[in-house]
């Protein structure tokens, strides 16, 4: 995959905060940075899926008659 410079400014209290975070996961501050933006970007893609699951196929569990599903495994009452 190419890779292409972004440069950002951002106050020192930040940066420190963000070298701080980096170094204490074990990453450098670009690849914290990078993976921070990944994260972001997965979850608006996936709150966008879902909203439009929703508008497609309505709340189904709150429409589900939960109880008549059968007990999950492990919530079985004593």
């Amino acid at each position: 995959m190419a890779t292409r410079m972004l440069s950002v400014r951002i106050d020192s209290e930040t940066l420190e905060s963000v070298k701080e975070r980096a170094q204490e996961r074990g990453m450098t501050v670009q690849d914290y940075v990078v993976r921070s933006l990944q994260r972001d970007e997965f979850e608006e893609r996936f709150k966008e899926a879902f909203t439009e699951s929703l508008e497609l196929y309505g709340d189904v569990l709150a429409e589900a008659d939960i109880e008549a599903l059968p007990p999950q495994k492990g919530t079985e009452a004593a």
